[in-house]
């Protein structure tokens, strides 16, 4: 009971953090030590189950599994309310914490890095271009389609295996996070849509790990390198949106770096 106990408050934890577009599920998986144990348990459902399901389902980590997602499912429901009313009343104060979260996030993946060389800064790089070319993404031009929901949660299940970036950062590049945190409101309305970016989310976790499983394999540190070069790049575009609307408060997005710092330094001990 208290070993479940725990996992369900590192559940809620990881749950919040992937609410926020600041400091990633993943990290907090990552620090708590169970990043591994998920990877291998999302890893676990392969199409076997439908062959064997008898044989193969025990060998799941189904237990782990629930009690985890217990707890992220707890704090997104209740959180979700939260956040919708700080967007709709303080927009750029709001904006302004998140970027101060998502740039103290990226100490955490640098400080997970081992080798630093100059291919590995090459990696960087090439994750900073990335990033900096999703500034020239125009979410509002994009109709929140159901392929659009299905893609949304393809991508945003990766904070889910990435150390240092959020999903709800990739939906706020996407412009699909407003929204969502919308219909998480009213699920009784909104049930169809939430369905198929739930659906995403579950073809994205078993693909994703797997690929991720695999990059770290080969070349853990030129992964994050690649990553941490991401984040930083696409650090732009919540910072455009600030600006679309008001100016960048210094006080809150201090404040959101030092979050990231305790929550990290908390969790460590």
């Amino acid at each position: 009971m208290k070993s479940n106990t725990i996992l369900f408050l590192k559940g809620m934890l990881m749950g919040i953090c992937d609410l926020i577009p600041g400091i990633s599920g993943g990290t907090i998986a990552f620090i708590t030590g169970i990043y591994e144990r998920l990877i291998n348990a999302i890893k676990g459902f392969s199409p076997r189950l439908i062959f064997d399901f008898k044989r193969e389902i025990k060998k799941l980590d189904l237990g782990f599994l629930i009690v985890l997602f217990a707890g992220i499912i707890f704090s997104i429901l209740i959180g979700s309310r939260i956040i919708e009313g700080l967007l709709e009343n303080h927009y750029p104060q709001t904006i302004s914490f998140f970027v101060g979260l998502i740039l103290a996030s990226s100490f955490v993946i640098y400080e997970s890095i081992s080798k630093h060389n100059f291919m590995n800064y090459l990696y960087c790089f090439a994750g900073f271009f990335v990033g900096v070319a999703l500034l020239f993404l125009d979410p509002a031009s994009v109709a929140v389609s159901s392929w659009y929901l299905f893609l949304g949660g393809f991508i945003a299940i990766s904070a889910m295996f990435l150390p240092g970036i959020s999903g709800s950062f990739i939906l706020l590049i996407m412009g699909l996070y407003e929204p969502i945190i919308g219909m998480l409101r009213d699920l009784a309305s909104n049930w169809y849509q939430l369905g198929v970016f739930i659906l995403g989310m579950v073809f994205g976790a078993f693909i994703i790990s797997r690929i991720i499983s695999y990059l770290f394999r080969v070349d853990k540190n030129k992964t994050l390198y690649f990553l941490l070069g991401l984040v930083i790049g696409a650090l732009g575009v919540p910072i455009m949106k600030i600006y679309e609307v008001g100016i960048l408060d210094p006080f809150l997005f201090a404040l959101g770096s030092l979050v990231v710092l305790i929550v990290v330094r908390l969790v460590k001990k």
